[in-house]
């Protein structure tokens, strides 16, 4: 465990000593957020029902939140370790692993919940949306899409371990793309069309928006909530599962 604070601690010092890296990656969903509410606001006013009564941002809120925190990031931070040959030098230190996967992991945490707080006061302070379930529900919102980024996060460092290629890598972050937009992500499920309806029943990441989602609009409804956690661990197990067994095996 000490080995992963030190890893993490150090993944987070990268974080903070090049914002540059991290200013784009939020800049992209606070710019949807906007462009969308502006768009789409005026064809559902809050008299829609499945907005019960607040503005389509409160709708919009859960997909710019996946935006922020479904990153390439660490995969990235790897891919570059690897390139330049200190990856190497870390794979023969007196640490295991395992370590060197958990540890970036811990600052996708740190960078997720950081992200997603942000943009949530956004959407509450500057577009009037309001948490239904209250500051606990607001709490959970941050830390369901930074555990959801945790478990995306395994997919850029396995393409990085894989590949060892940064543009494969980078890809990886792109691909994100059609899982987003194969959701209930401008109206819910029954506005789809059946086509469009069965694609985004079938994609996880949908009931992790509506999981949030609900705790923004609805309030309390712990099927949805639990639904939602249950994909991010599902996902966040295999991922980081395949993630460890690529770097077990990283020189064979």
């Amino acid at each position: 465990m000490t080995e992963v604070l030190l890893l993490g601690r150090r993944a987070v010092r990268e974080i903070l000593r090049y914002p540059e890296a991290t200013i784009p990656v939020l800049f992209i969903p606070l710019f949807f957020l906007a462009v969308n509410i502006g768009q789409v606001s005026p064809t559902f006013p809050s008299s829609t029902p499945f907005l019960q009564g607040q503005g389509y941002v409160a709708f919009q809120l859960p997909v710019s939140l996946m935006f922020a925190v479904a990153t390439a990031t660490s995969g990235l931070a790897l891919v570059t370790e690897i390139d330049s040959g200190y990856f190497d030098k870390l794979l023969v230190a007196p640490i295991r692993r395992t370590s060197l996967i958990l540890g970036r992991l811990t600052a996708d945490l740190v960078r997720g919940i950081a992200g997603s707080a942000l943009v949530l006061l956004v959407g509450l302070l500057i577009f009037g949306a309001h948490v239904e379930s209250g500051p606990a529900g607001a709490a959970l919102v941050v830390l369901l899409a930074a555990l959801f980024g945790v478990a995306y996060a395994g997919f850029g460092i396995l393409v990085a371990l894989t590949t060892r290629n940064v543009q494969a890598t980078n890809t990886s972050f792109l691909l994100f793309f059609p899982l987003l937009f194969l959701t209930p992500n401008f109206v819910p499920f029954d506005r789809l069309s059946p086509a469009m309806e069965t694609l985004a029943r079938i994609n996880p990441v949908s009931y992790v928006i509506v999981g949030i989602r609900s705790l923004i609009i609805d309030g309390w409804v712990v099927d949805k909530i639990l639904v939602c956690l249950g994909v991010i661990l599902v996902m966040g197990v295999v991922l980081t599962g395949l993630s460890l067994r690529a770097i077990a095996n990283y020189d064979r």
